[in-house]
């Protein structure tokens, strides 16, 4: 099998028998050299092979050769009519790469095989190669796609619209509730964070379901991004204690008094039965419910307690003493060490809590 270099010497004659007559791939080489070769003037005979061609592979070659040529009424006829998809997809990408804002053809075939090519690379293909001036009716068709079985043309049509709009426009919005890939998900999120720090997507999702919220309080926690307690306040209404520890890593520094009262419901929510595992989301919600308060009155960032909150914490100041009064007695049956209060407070991680609670309920003292 003669390589380019040596096919490229032959004489145009024995070059045009070899288009013919040749290997695949001797065929395709034939076609590039007879192209660099020519210029302009093969044009017509290799209009006539990209029809007749019966190797796919070199059909491929072909368009892209006659590409070269700016074919587009060639590339438009390959793309609709050929039989193998990797031609009319790679006759679409060309098509979308040479697409001119008056090429009213070209526009209406991508169109068409993005709406009904049973290829998906020939969808995918149609819609990688989209300049900024493709036309509304194409970009709606594009639109039309981010929810396609494909992975890959979902994949390609999102990119598509992320690199048109900057942002996360509202054609993708939904697809980060609907989206069954994970990493692309990810990718619509972290892009819609990206935005405004993740105050508008969180804004248009407020009413999706916990996994979604979790995965874009996620990404703000993952870049610090801190949001307002106005938009917060709906996800807390939720009572989900997974939630309801991500608001606490991503709420501003500043925030009203009414956040007191919430972080005292998180806590009561274990501390109401504390029974209920150590480990899990409630009794971890409750453990950073108290330290952030702790940490934000000890900064300054929360405002007066109101009569609610006083009464929270000392609803869950009695229950604190309580529940160590009620173990204390079984503590006893295997702890040597004299103090035990002081051990309870070390194990529970008491330090402060009481005085914490007694700051807020207007009292001091342990």
């Amino acid at each position: 099998m003669r390589d380019f270099a040596d096919i490229s010497r032959l004489e145009t004659e024995a070059l045009r028998s070899l288009l013919e007559t040749g290997a695949a791939p001797e065929r395709v080489r034939a076609a590039w050299a007879l192209a660099l070769r020519l210029g302009g003037m093969i044009r017509p005979e290799l209009i006539q092979d990209s029809m007749t061609e019966p190797h796919p592979g070199v059909r491929r070659h072909l368009v892209v050769v006659l590409a070269g040529y700016q074919e587009r009424a060639v590339l438009a006829t390959l793309a609709r009519q050929d039989l193998d998809a990797e031609v009319r997809a790679v006759a679409c990408q060309y098509l979308a790469m040479l697409g001119r804002s008056e090429d009213t053809d070209s526009w209406r075939v991508l169109h068409e095989r993005l709406e009904a090519d049973t290829s998906a690379e020939v969808r995918r293909a149609c819609i990688a190669s989209l300049p900024s001036h493709t036309p509304d009716f194409v970009r709606n068709a594009v639109a039309g796609v981010v929810g396609d079985e494909s992975l890959d043309v979902r994949r390609e049509a999102a990119c598509k619209w992320l690199e048109w709009a900057g942002g996360l426009p509202d054609v993708l919005v939904a697809r980060v509730t609907l989206e069954p890939d994970p990493e692309l998900r990810r990718e619509l999120v972290r892009r819609g964070c990206a935005v405004d720090g993740g105050r508008s997507l969180l804004k248009a999702l407020l009413d999706a379901p916990e996994e979604t919220l979790r995965l874009v309080l996620e990404t703000c926690a993952e870049r610090e991004y801190r949001l307002p307690w106005s938009l917060l306040q709906p996800i807390s209404r939720r009572g989900r204690p997974g939630l309801d520890s991500l608001l606490m890593d991503v709420l501003e520094a500043d925030a009203p008094a009414e956040v007191i009262v919430w972080l005292l419901m998180v806590a009561l929510r274990f501390w109401r039965d504390p029974s209920q595992d150590y480990d899990d989301e409630v009794a971890r919600a409750a453990y950073e419910a108290l330290g952030c308060l702790a940490s934000r009155l000890e900064a300054g960032h929360l405002g007066e307690p109101d009569a609610r909150a006083r009464a929270l914490a000392h609803e869950l100041r009695e229950l604190l003493a309580e529940e160590r009064r009620r173990l204390l007695p079984a503590h006893r049956e295997w702890c040597d060490a004299p103090e035990h209060e002081e051990c309870l407070v070390e194990e529970w991680g008491l330090d402060g809590m009481m005085e914490l609670l007694g700051r807020i309920r207007g009292t001091s003292g342990s």
